[in-house]
């Protein structure tokens, strides 16, 4: 597991879903995060945990159980509360999980927990007092409160985001004069076709270089296009 996401803990205040806290396990380990504290949960049945959990039945079994969220973040360097809810008791401001996810990035070796309320309730004011910062997730207005194992699987995507630097599959889109010699192959395959006896030539090489372009192309995807109309080419020629 990436030493980032070791330094990370789930903390559910007040859970009372045995089907919530197992969805959120399985949540956790999507996104490599293995450590979970409940605080004052109510009476779970494993087996309903288990039936939402899969493969992820580990991070209940492994769980931390404490009486008050005091004890779930003595030796964290930094908590952060998950709200939506502003207020004069709450937090002076609020920041997404993007902006969170790089803090606690550069937050050293030390421990971080990520704090969330009770299902129906959130968390309460004096939950959020013992956090350090306030992280909230954009949504609709209309309908702002996200279940809390959805919840979960947000955050730890952008933390699981952060760990990984460049995201798998990262590619830099072909430049210009690469686009250039594609619109060429693409030029001549047409051409071989006689299809420039009813079309024009300039602006048939303008409206593919235009879209090649915003297509943003690996050079993959444009050495696949090249082969595609080398092949019509030879085919015409043959």
């Amino acid at each position: 597991m990436n030493s980032f996401l070791d330094r990370l803990r789930i903390v559910l205040c007040r859970p009372e879903g045995a089907i919530n806290v197992g969805a959120v396990c399985r949540s956790m380990k999507t996104m490599g995060i293995a450590e979970l504290a409940l605080i004052s949960p109510a009476e779970l049945d494993k087996n309903e945990v288990y039936k939402m959990a899969i493969h992820a039945r580990d991070i209940y079994d492994s769980s931390l159980v404490y009486a008050e969220l005091e004890g779930a973040l003595r030796d964290t360097v930094l908590a952060a509360g998950i709200t939506r809810r502003r207020g004069v008791r709450r937090k002076w401001s609020s920041m997404p999980p993007e902006v969170l996810a790089r803090k606690i990035a550069s937050s050293g070796d030390g421990k971080c927990a990520i704090v969330f309320g009770n299902e129906k309730s959130g968390l309460s004011d004096r939950e959020l007092s013992h956090c350090n910062i306030a992280c909230h997730i954009p949504s609709s207005p209309d309908f702002p409160s996200l279940n809390l194992s959805h919840a979960v699987q947000v955050v730890a995507a952008y933390l699981y985001r952060e760990s990984i630097g460049d995201y798998d599959g990262a590619f830099t889109p072909i430049p210009r004069d690469q686009i250039d010699t594609l619109v060429a192959t693409i030029h001549d395959a047409l051409d071989a076709l006689n299809y420039f006896k009813t079309a024009d030539r300039q602006h048939t090489r303008i409206f593919f270089r235009d879209i090649l372009t915003r297509s943003q192309l690996s050079r993959k995807e444009a050495k696949h296009l090249e082969k595609i109309f080398r092949k019509l080419q030879y085919l015409q020629t043959a």
